[in-house]
């Protein structure tokens, strides 16, 4: 190789290296909002936790700002399961022994397959501290 060649190699690798950082910025560590940890099948929020069927998503609906968590999980035929977390609910409610209050809402598609209730009812039944 030539004296040029490797230089302009090393100009290059000298010049990529600020695009990574050598440390996690600080904003990744103190980002706002709530506390929540998603797996293939376990959703925990801190203040609860639940199991979900692992085919379905997780979409969380609250904002950064507002001191309650509003998530929704989502079938495969787009039905859900929508859970907010709240001080008083007319909808189904789960109180956990924390004082936590959970509204569940259970919505299905025209396109929801039986089975679809079955995992709700075990979703919503799955929630605990």
């Amino acid at each position: 190789m030539s004296r040029r060649y490797v230089a302009i190699l090393f100009l290059f690798a000298s010049a990529c290296s600020p695009l990574a950082p050598a440390k996690t910025p600080p904003q990744i560590q103190h980002t706002p909002g709530a506390f929540v940890t998603v797996s293939e099948t376990r959703f925990d929020a801190g203040v609860f936790q639940l199991d979900y069927p692992s085919n379905w998503r997780v979409v969380i609906l609250s904002t950064a700002d507002t001191n309650y968590l509003k998530v929704a999980f989502v079938a495969p035929d787009q039905s859900t399961v929508t859970l907010t977390q709240v001080e008083n609910a007319d909808k189904t409610v789960v109180r956990l022994d924390n004082g936590v209050v959970i509204a569940a809402e259970i919505n299905a598609t025209a396109a929801a397959v039986p089975s679809f209730f079955e995992h709700a009812e075990r979703l919503v039944k799955s929630i605990q501290t």
